[in-house]
């Protein structure tokens, strides 16, 4: 007899997996994305302002779908799912992981905020502006870009997942520097949708400021550098310099990255992406410059490029809510409980 799930459906659940800030954008994500997968049954959703009111009545795109009542993140010292999952602003991920931690609590963490991305806590009042109120957690977490740490993940108990904006880049030039073939800096300029900013409001995220607007905003000191040169200095003795302008686009929801360098020798870099990323079922290869449309909705990335002599240009397309942080923190949530990494992610997106 199939399991009768808390959101009303019957599913034959392996794990049950619970969403702290889930009334976010990040955790309406992953409660979208969790509600079809066939092994998970959401276990219990922890908010602060949203707790007692039911997730389809704040959402009501949920309606049928997920129905369970927030609890107040109060109660997350009691929580006995499989797994936790933070969406929680920078700084509060800690806390609770700390609560969670010291109080036995057995299941993974996923923080899929900002607060253990670094693996010097020095690097924080730099990148984020806050010092950080528990660096001794700081080791007990394994940074969470799937495709270059897919072993290490694994074999986790606690992952920090990527940043939107680190995760666009560093999947369109991780092959690239890993080979070492890169000569000189790398110019790159990501454009981002609105959700990225979260879901409480400013003046650069009304409608009246984004829409028909592009602006560009913390040009070569985007706080996702630190994570993205964390990376580099792993795969490369010698990374490249990295000169980014993000700009805020007047779209809802998506990233779409392009990263222009010289090689330093002559090499077909469409062979190399492909062997890099061969065993990578979320990432797709496309000829050209990818569009952002196709992964909307979606945890896939799209990958392209141009390549004229030794001038290139890779372009990457994700969705930020995606791949950029709910996706991706199913995906690695996947392989910390054994199954494939893209189980419950293959999704279509809305094609028109």
């Amino acid at each position: 007899m199939p399991q009768k799930a808390k959101n009303g459906g019957f599913l034959l659940s392996r794990f049950t997996i619970s969403i702290a800030g889930a009334s976010g954008y990040t955790g309406l994500e992953a409660i979208r994305f969790l509600s079809f997968h066939p092994d998970i049954e959401i276990g219990n959703l922890y908010g602060d302002s949203s707790a007692g009111l039911v997730i389809s009545d704040i959402y009501p795109a949920l309606k049928g779908i997920c129905d369970l009542e927030i609890t107040s993140i109060d109660s997350l010292n009691d929580d006995r799912s499989d797994a936790v999952l933070l969406g929680l602003p920078h700084g509060k991920s800690a806390e609770a992981a700390s609560r969670l931690m010291e109080g036995g609590y057995e299941g993974r963490i996923i923080d899929m905020g900002s607060d253990f991305r670094l693996r010097d806590a020095g690097g924080y009042p730099q990148w984020y502006g806050y010092e950080h109120a528990y660096p001794g957690l700081i080791p007990h977490f394994v940074y969470g870009l799937t495709e270059v740490y897919r072993s290490e993940i694994s074999r986790a108990k606690n992952v920090a997942n990527p940043g939107c904006f680190a995760s666009a880049l560093q999947l369109a030039i991780v092959p690239a520097v890993k080979s070492g073939i890169i000569s000189g800096p790398v110019h790159i300029t990501g454009i981002t949708g609105s959700t990225g900013s979260g879901a409480s409001h400013s003046s650069t995220t009304h409608f009246s400021t984004r829409f028909a607007n592009f602006r560009a905003y913390k040009v070569f000191g985007h706080q996702h550098l630190g994570e993205v040169k964390q990376t580099m200095a792993d795969l490369s003795g010698n990374p490249p310099e990295l000169l980014f302008v993000p700009v805020s686009g007047p779209i809802t929801r998506g990233i779409w990255l392009t990263a222009s360098f010289v090689l330093g020798r002559d090499e077909e870099l469409e062979d190399l992406y492909a062997s890099f990323y061969r065993g990578s079922p979320l990432v797709r290869l496309r000829t050209g410059l990818p569009e952002l449309k196709p992964v909307v909705g979606t945890a896939f990335t799209d990958i392209g490029m141009v390549q004229q002599g030794r001038n290139v240009v890779v372009g990457v397309a994700i969705d930020n809510l995606g791949k950029g942080a709910a996706g991706q923190a199913i995906q690695n949530l996947n392989l910390m409980l054994g199954m494939p990494e893209e189980r419950g992610l293959i999704v279509p997106p809305v094609v028109f």
